[in-house]
C-alpha cells in the first residue's frame, strides 16, 4: 500500500474547500495545506493533498469538478455549508451557554454559522379517560402556547446576549440562528441534524462531573451514541475563556481503520488554532512488535501534517487504558481530548467512572467524539 502523500492541485481556499468536500464525499482521504491556512479570508495557493494510492481517482474527480455545474455543484455546495454550521442544543442552563461560547469561538475561526436548537416541551398524555376532554384539550394546547412564546422569547434573549459578547470582546460577527421543537431532547436534536446537516455538535454536558438532573446533560451520552456527525461535549467546569492557541489535543486511537479520517477531520478543526494533536495508544506491552508497526504506518500516513503542525505519535505503557488516557492528559497538559467511537463500552465508562477513581478529563476536559 502507498502510504505517502502528494499534492494533486493548488487551489484558492473556497475552491480547495469545495474539492475536499467531493473528495471525503468519495471515501478519498484529502488534506489541505498552506501556511497561511489560518488566515482563510487572505490565503491563497492552498494545496490539496491525497494518499499516492488515490491519486488517479482523485485527479480525475478534479478534473470533472472543474467543468462542474448544475445539480454536481449544488450537492458540492451543500456539503461545503455543511462543514459551516454548528448546531448547540440549549436549555439556558450555565453548562449549556458556556456551550455557546465554545461554539461561537470555532465558528469564528472555521467561518460557521452557529444555530441554537431549545426542546421545550413534550407533552405526557394518559390513558385515562376525562369527564370535560374538550376543556382539557384546549388548557393543554393554551398551556403548549404558552410555552413556545415563553421558549421563543427566552431564546432570543440568549442570542442578543450572545452577540453583546461578541461585539463586547470585539471579535468577528458570527450569524446566530435558532428552532425550537415540541419533543424529547435527544429525538429532537437527532431528528434536526437530518433537515439542518450540521458539520458538528456542541453539546454542554453537566453529565461529566455534574449534577445528573440536568436535561442536557442527561441526553449528551444518547446523542454521542447515536449521531453520525462529530459531537463536542463540553462539561459544565471547563470555562470558555477565549480561543487558546498553541495547545494540545489528545487522540485516543486503538487502531482502527476509521482512525484515519477521524484525524483528518481532527486536523481540519484545530489547524486554524495551531493546536498540537498528539495521537496516543495505551499498551500493556508498548514494545510489542504489531503496536509499534500500527504506530509507524499512522507516522508515516500523516507525515506531511506532522511537518507542518508537528504532531506527537506516542505508545503508553500502562494496564488501564482510562488511568493511562488520565495521566497523559495531566502531564502534557491537554485541552481537548479526541476519539473514534466504535465500541459502545468505551462511551460508558468515559462517562461513567468508578467513584474511585474519578478521571480528570471527565470533569474538565472537552470531549470530540467522532463516529466510525
Amino acid at each position: 500500500m502507498k502510504n505517502s502523500i502528494i499534492t494533486i492541485a493548488t487551489l484558492t481556499y473556497s475552491r480547495a474547500l469545495l474539492i475536499h468536500s467531493m473528495l471525503e464525499s468519495e471515501g478519498i482521504g484529502c488534506f489541505l495545506s498552506n501556511k497561511n491556512l489560518i488566515q482563510a479570508d487572505v490565503a491563497a495557493g492552498v494545496e490539496v493533498r491525497v494518499a499516492e494510492k488515490d491519486a488517479e481517482k482523485a485527479l480525475r474527480i478534479v478534473d470533472e469538478m472543474k467543468d462542474a455545474f448544475g445539480t454536481g455543484k449544488q450537492k458540492s455546495l451543500e456539503r461545503l455549508k455543511s462543514v459551516r454550521r454548528i448546531l448547540v442544543p440549549v436549555d439556558f442552563s450555565e453548562t449549556s451557554i458556556n456551550a455557546c461560547y465554545y461554539a461561537i469561538g470555532m465558528a469564528q475561526k472555521l467561518k460557521a454559522e452557529v444555530k441554537l436548537l431549545y426542546a421545550y416541551f413534550n407533552p405526557v398524555m394518559t390513558a385515562e379517560p376525562y369527564d370535560e376532554t374538550y376543556s382539557y384539550q384546549i388548557g393543554l394546547e393554551r398551556l403548549v402556547f404558552n410555552l413556545e412564546n415563553e421558549a421563543r422569547k427566552q431564546i432570543k434573549e440568549l442570542i442578543k446576549d450572545l452577540k453583546s459578547h461578541i461585539e463586547k470582546e470585539g471579535l468577528t460577527p458570527v450569524k446566530i440562528t435558532y428552532e425550537l421543537d415540541r419533543g424529547v431532547p435527544d429525538d429532537a436534536i437527532l431528528d434536526y441534524c437530518k433537515e439542518y446537516k450540521p458539520g458538528m455538535i456542541v453539546i454542554g454536558s453537566s453529565g461529566m462531573g455534574g449534577k445528573i438532573s440536568d436535561i442536557i446533560g442527561s441526553v449528551t451520552k444518547r446523542v454521542i451514541r447515536k449521531a453520525t456527525i462529530p459531537v463536542l461535549a463540553v462539561p459544565g467546569k471547563s470555562k470558555y475563556t477565549g480561543v487558546k492557541y498553541g495547545g494540545n489535543v489528545l487522540y485516543a486511537t486503538n487502531f482502527s481503520d476509521s482512525d484515519y479520517k477521524s484525524i483528518r477531520m481532527l486536523l481540519s478543526y484545530v489547524k486554524p488554532f495551531e493546536m498540537k494533536v498528539h495521537v496516543v495508544h495505551i499498551a500493556e506491552n508498548p514494545d510489542e512488535p504489531l503496536v509499534k508497526a500500527k504506530m509507524d504506518e499512522l507516522k508515516r500516513f500523516f507525515a506531511g501534517e506532522n511537518e507542518e503542525l508537528k504532531m506527537t505519535f506516542y505508545i503508553d505503557e500502562h494496564n488501564d487504558v482510562l488511568a493511562g488516557l488520565d495521566e497523559y492528559v495531566e502531564d502534557a497538559g491537554i485541552n481537548l481530548l479526541a476519539l473514534t467511537t466504535y465500541k459502545r463500552g468505551m462511551i460508558e465508562r468515559l462517562f461513567n467512572p468508578s467513584l474511585a477513581r474519578q478521571m480528570l478529563f471527565h470533569s474538565s476536559i472537552p470531549l470530540l467524539v467522532f463516529h466510525s
